[in-house]
């Protein structure tokens, strides 16, 4: 679905994306990101780390307010609209809803619920042969006894190892945990999101839920509390690259710089691509005079996210000062294109000027 005009609220997190970026990707998009539930909210996304919010019938939990007319989409839908994830495979699509619901057993809300979070993924509504494999595993599971949370976070997990839940074959195990069957054996599924609290909690707390006390303590300036819960949804996720971010970023607020840095190079090793993660560590780099290193990293921070003007500027500046002319030109003009009209931009018209004349002085004395 076409995003232009649309006004978005995402339900959870999506991996790999800070709030920022978000916010900049559906921009572009001509569209807006909602920061709360209201009136206005024209499509709700379900992030994958959202699965708490499915209901036993299949059914989810809204946030109170949103209208019973917005759109509900997926993470990987937001994701292929955004430019961040591949279309699905071309293969052949024979099978209707109706199809998949008769041959599955499964209710027409489960099998939704099941679309919703991506463990089908229908192309205008049409099902391969894959999504009925895995409604049949779902379905499986659910008479069983299996709560439909516990197979929505099996199939997320499965899916960020490289696998799916059309290929795998999952049971209970003794504690009511899901296992994987592996040539005959039992293997853990690895990756399950989800923690329990300290003696006498009976609700799970996800990672969704330590983070958003996390960003709320951090908000209140209360940074030891939010350093715990960061510390802990980061041992939790193991892949996720804005965990060590935001960690980083507290200890940067506490002053506390050497850990800071190394919070960040554990977001950069996570995701290489962290275009934020590098800028912060290029921040610091300068701030120590590591000059070369500073370059290197915003370098990494404009390759990762050729957009942001603050890199691209930040970058042609410190190629200035150090009188690295030529490659300052080229960044400063790269600055110029992908912000024409910010508010630097009178800036670096300045220092464009300023290094084609120095240019031409280094030409003459050397010509």
């Amino acid at each position: 679905m076409p995003l232009a005009g649309e006004t978005i609220f995402l339900v959870g997190r999506i991996q790999g994306l800070t709030r920022r970026r978000l916010d900049t990707l559906v921009r572009l998009r001509e569209a807006k990101l909602a920061t709360r539930p209201g009136r206005t909210v024209t499509t709700i996304a379900f992030g994958h780390s959202a699965v708490a919010r499915a209901l036993d019938d299949g059914r989810v939990a809204l946030p109170t307010g949103m209208p019973a007319t917005a759109a509900l989409i997926s993470e990987n839908v937001l994701r292929r609209e955004l430019g961040l994830l591949a279309p699905p495979a071309e293969v052949d699509r024979s099978m209707g809803r109706a199809e998949i619901e008769r041959l599955s057993g499964l209710s027409p809300n489960l099998l939704s619920c099941l679309v919703l979070f991506d463990v089908l993924e229908p192309v205008d509504e049409r099902f391969a042969w894959s999504d009925l494999v895995a409604a049949r595993e779902a379905a499986r599971l659910l008479k069983q006894g299996v709560a439909i949370g516990d197979v929505l976070e099996a199939s997320v997990a499965l899916r960020r190892r490289g696998g799916t839940l059309a290929e795998a074959r999952l049971t209970e195990g003794p504690t009511g945990e899901l296992l994987r069957q592996v040539g005959g054996q039992l293997a853990e599924l690895s990756g399950q999101l989800t923690m329990f609290g300290g003696q006498g909690q009976q609700k799970p707390r996800s990672i969704d839920d330590l983070l958003l006390e996390a960003e709320e303590a951090e908000l209140a300036g209360d940074h030891a509390t939010a350093e715990s819960l960061y510390t802990t949804a980061m041992r939790a996720d193991t892949a996720d690259p804005v965990l060590p971010f935001n960690l980083g970023n507290v200890f940067q607020a506490q002053g506390r710089g050497p850990e800071a840095k190394v919070a960040w190079q554990i977001a950069v090793a996570r995701d290489p691509a962290f275009a934020e993660a590098w800028y912060n560590l290029a921040l610091a780099a300068e701030d120590e005079e590591q000059t070369d290193l500073a370059i290197a990293e915003y370098r990494r921070a404009v390759k990762a996210q050729p957009d942001w003007g603050d890199a691209h500027f930040n970058l042609a500046l410190l190629l200035t000062k150090i009188e690295r002319c030529d490659e300052a030109l080229a960044a400063w003009q790269r600055f110029l294109e992908v912000e024409p009209a910010g508010k630097h931009a009178a800036t670096a018209q300045k220092a464009i000027a300023l290094c084609r004349m120095k240019i031409q002085q280094d030409k003459a004395q050397t010509g």
